[in-house]
């Protein structure tokens, strides 16, 4: 019975120290693993060691610990910090945008803030002197942005002449092939200045004015019709938005709203000088324009722009311009606001060496002894809205004739607004009607304050003079 019982307690006694070192092997290999370094998978699989401080206020707080302790291990808190690069700001200054009077083509020149300069097509052959003309009364001596919608020769005519006269700066054309004798000039012309053609297409940027944004938003595939790989730019400058469609029809317009492009536009260039095969409701609803632009001319054999069109256009409110009415049609945008003038004039030059003045030769200055028979010069001026709302848009007219009743025709009309707080002044020239038209958009004015303006028109060395007023609601 004692042997059994001594067994029987021996057995215990074993078992007790057995467990005793279980688990002080358990417990040390339990504290090694609370302080042997581990790596830290990231999602990715990528082994992350020493993770870097995820803030300045937890680096300052290992730095601390870290020379509170006597072990001789450094842990390096340094943290890159990467230069803040800011924000492109709004440029001081204005932007210009100019829908110059090519007859049956199209061409706009845009001058930014700076000076830096960028040419949307350049009118037909026929145009090429008055589009050098142009630019040089406008004393450009480069084009840093030449683009060249399509092959159309309504559109390129005048681009080799341009390249011809001008420093040019970089050049975009679609891909697009043609083997008329226009397109094979302008590569010619190209060619002979070593400058390169970058493929114009949707998705690119282009580095013009700092604070700028200015998009190429198609073609963004290829088509069949040439007019639907034009080249369709969309400008940002502030608050202010302009669309450039060159004579891009629905298909493409249908892809670009597909595309999700921010099309919203305070001025649009109405697509092919306002064809039915352009200016789409969808793609007129989606841009929302204050102001159109048709580039066409007088009596054009075209029927531009169809009557579709134009009332597409009115039924939306939309403000229409055209160049066989108003002549050279100029936008000027301080980033917040947007004015409109006028100058029917056209200007030549000599393209042969680029150098010569501009002359006129439309609307020609009439002689001192016909200036001395004008008499007095007669004004009249009404204002469509006479009670405008906060950020609307009013548009004052004007009609010069002389003492014959003749209407005057390249006179200078000067508009301005007395707000509350400023004076602020537009300027036009009276178009072969004798008819100047000066939009203007009274953004944040003083409500119930009665705003006059005032109106001098000159010509020939005469003057004359006209109010209008408008009370803010």
């Amino acid at each position: 019975m004692n042997q059994a019982c001594n067994v029987k307690v021996d057995l215990i006694e074993r078992f007790a120290r057995f467990s005793l070192i279980f688990l002080s092997i358990f417990i040390f290999a339990l504290a090694g693993c609370t302080t042997a370094p581990q790596d830290i998978k990231s999602s990715t699989g990528a082994s992350i060691e020493n993770r870097t401080p995820s803030s300045p206020d937890e680096q300052n707080v290992q730095s601390k610990e870290g020379s509170s302790k006597s072990d001789t291990s450094t842990i390096d808190t340094k943290v890159d910090v990467k230069p803040v690069v800011p924000e492109n700001k709004q440029p001081e200054g204005e932007l210009k945008v100019h829908f110059i009077d090519v007859g049956q083509g199209a061409s706009q020149l845009i001058i930014g803030p700076t000076g830096k300069t960028m040419l949307i097509d350049a009118g037909d052959n026929n145009m090429e002197k008055t589009v050098v003309g142009y630019l040089q009364y406008q004393k450009i001596s480069k084009i840093d942005i030449l683009i060249g919608t399509h092959p159309d020769a309504d559109h390129i005519g005048g681009l080799d002449k341009v390249i011809d006269n001008f420093d040019i700066g970089k050049i975009y054309m679609p891909k697009v092939q043609s083997n008329t004798k226009t397109f094979e000039s302008v590569l010619l012309s190209i060619q002979n200045k070593n400058l390169k053609v970058t493929t114009a297409k949707a998705g690119l940027t282009l580095d013009w004015e700092p604070g700028i944004d200015v998009k190429m938003i198609a073609p963004g595939k290829t088509y069949n019709d040439d007019n639907d790989m034009s080249a369709v730019v969309h400008l940002t400058f502030g608050q202010t938005s302009f669309l450039f469609t060159g004579d891009a029809e629905v298909k493409s317009e249908q892809d670009m709203i597909s595309s999700g492009v921010d099309l919203k536009s305070d001025v649009l260039l109405v697509g092919h000088h306002g064809s039915k095969s352009s200016t789409s409701q969808k793609f007129l609803d989606k841009v929302n324009p204050t102001y159109a632009v048709i580039q066409v001319g007088k009596g054009n054999n075209y029927g531009h722009p169809t009557q579709e069109i134009l009332k597409r256009l009115n039924d939306k409110g939309v403000k229409v311009y055209r160049n066989d009415e108003q002549g050279n049609i100029i936008f000027t945008s301080n980033g917040n606001d947007i004015t409109v003038s006028n100058n029917p004039s056209k200007y030549s030059a000599d393209v042969n060496n680029g150098q010569s003045p501009p002359n006129e030769d439309v609307a020609p200055a009439v002689s001192q002894s016909n200036k001395d028979d004008l008499g007095t010069l007669s004004i009249s001026a009404n204002i469509d809205n006479k009670a405008p709302a906060q950020n609307a848009t009013v548009t004052v007219t004007i009609k010069v004739i002389d003492g014959k009743g003749n209407p005057v025709s390249n006179a200078n009309v000067t508009l301005k607004l007395h707000y509350k707080s400023t004076v602020t002044t537009y300027e036009g020239k009276t178009n072969s009607d004798g008819v100047s038209t000066l939009p203007f958009k009274i953004g944040r004015a003083s409500k119930g304050f009665t705003v006059d303006g005032d109106i001098t028109v000159t010509f020939g060395g005469k003057s004359s003079n006209a109010k209008v007023s408008f009370t803010p609601q």
